[in-house]
């Protein structure tokens, strides 16, 4: 891979007053000129235009409440943008490395006053590791070689054409109900973030380099010590170890067809309620689920501020897998969304990493042994008619497949390997009107 040596830092924040943005402007306009000599400027849709502080603070002065605009500055060892949209600002900055060493105690000094004050979120990272997590056109990626390329996951955009699917990727930004979720050298969390994963997750993330409470507010996590380290081995599994911990990839994707690899943290909301399990082996090291021999569950309540946690020790049961159990029926059922449009092999990997993840477990339960567990996918009306069964059968080779049964709106089958078992249902998505909703498991 081809390196620039570049930082690339992102921040966003919140403004109460007009008066307070116009005030975060200037500060923004102050630490670029510290660290940097600006040479051109471009405010909104002017021309670019050579940088005079009298001009641009002129604009600055003049901003409404209702902007909506683009402030870019241009130097010769950086490039600095601000995106005011009425009182949200979004800086994306990128310093040559140097730069970046030189005034580094100022900088994240700067990113740690804002964050307090009225941030959302933020990040620092080295520009190579941004645009290896997340460039997704192939022909942008010129840092690459073609077999590094090669390499890399890939699936549809929504034109068909092949680009690299980042979701598999541990630095790729998703975002989620408007807050970015990513894994890097130096990351910034508001209170808006536990909104959605109780802060002692954020608090207790393991293997990481430091985590510092800024105020009562914000949280800062450091997963490394140099950011121009990123790619090593070491360094890149921490990134994904942070990724998992967290859940993000169990929050949000946008591939379609999921992120194909176990949990380490498992999330349910209801009303107002958060809900997370978390898996740990016998030294309270977090792993995936099938291995956890430690469960530690949290529930929030946000709106009463109640917060319970307990941690135990023991074996996974059937519910863990199947939480909804239908009695009267002796069935027990989960399910996954997808819309394999996306996937290159038709969603053949995700079918059948799902199908494994339900059918090769290892629960001593008796419920299990008489109830028949079940696995329903629900799929665009379009899949289910086009559902690759014969890759399908080559993949699950090892597995006893019988009971085959197909209609225009569902196909199901039956899979045994050993002494487990596996009731398979592709399903018309329409059957499902909401997710979380209470579900009918009998048929």
């Amino acid at each position: 891979m081809k390196k620039t040596k570049k930082i690339y830092m992102v921040m966003t924040r919140v403004n109460v007053s007009l008066n307070e943005l116009k005030q975060d402007v200037f500060d923004w306009l102050s630490l670029l000129r510290i660290v940097t000599i600006p040479e051109t400027y471009r405010f909104g849709d002017e021309e670019v235009r050579q940088f005079s502080l009298q001009a641009i603070s002129s604009q600055i002065q003049h901003l409404t409440e209702e902007e909506n605009l683009w402030i870019k500055v241009n130097a010769e060892n950086g490039e600095f943008q601000l995106h005011i949209s009425k009182l949200t600002l979004r800086e994306q900055t990128i310093i040559a490395g140097s730069t970046f060493s030189a005034y580094q105690t100022m900088i994240e000094d700067y990113y740690d006053t804002r964050m307090v004050r009225n941030g959302m979120y933020g990040y620092i990272r080295s520009l190579d590791d941004y645009l290896y997590n997340n460039v997704e056109n192939i022909e942008k990626r010129t840092f690459e070689t073609d077999s590094e390329i090669k390499q890399l996951p890939k699936r549809y955009d929504h034109k068909k054409a092949v680009i690299i699917d980042c979701n598999q990727l541990a630095g790729y930004d998703v975002y989620f109900k408007g807050l970015c979720l990513t894994s890097c050298w130096k990351m910034y969390y508001s209170s808006l973030y536990t909104q959605i994963i109780p802060k002692p997750i954020f608090m207790e993330v393991q293997q990481v380099q430091a985590i510092e409470e800024l105020g009562s507010q914000v949280f800062k996590i450091t997963l490394f010590n140099d950011p121009f380290n990123w790619d090593l081995p070491v360094n890149q599994k921490y990134q994904r170890l942070f990724r998992d911990q967290m859940g993000y990839d169990q929050l949000a994707w946008n591939n379609g067809t999921g992120v194909l690899r176990p949990p380490f943290i498992e999330y349910a909301f209801v009303e107002e309620v958060i809900q997370t399990v978390q898996y740990q082996n016998n030294y309270y090291q977090p792993v995936e689920k099938k291995n956890a021999t430690y469960f530690v569950t949290r529930s929030y309540d946000n709106r009463r501020q109640k917060y319970v946690v307990n941690r135990t020790k023991g074996i996974l049961n059937a519910q863990a897998y199947f939480p909804w159990i239908d009695e009267k029926s002796r069935k027990m059922m989960n399910y996954r969304v997808l819309d394999p449009k996306m996937a290159i092999d038709d969603g053949l990997s995700a079918y059948e990493f799902y199908i494994r993840q339900f059918l090769e477990i290892n629960v001593l339960d008796k419920k299990y042994e008489d109830f028949v567990s079940v696995l329903r996918f629900y799929l665009p009306k379009e899949a289910i008619q086009q559902l690759p069964l014969d890759a399908l059968w080559d993949k699950l080779f090892d597995v006893n497949i019988s009971n085959l049964k197909q209609k225009e709106s569902s196909t199901r089958f039956d899979l045994e390997k050993a002494k487990n078992h596996l009731r398979v249902v592709f399903l018309d998505s329409s059957y499902l009107e909401t997710i979380n909703q209470t579900i009918d498991i009998s048929e």
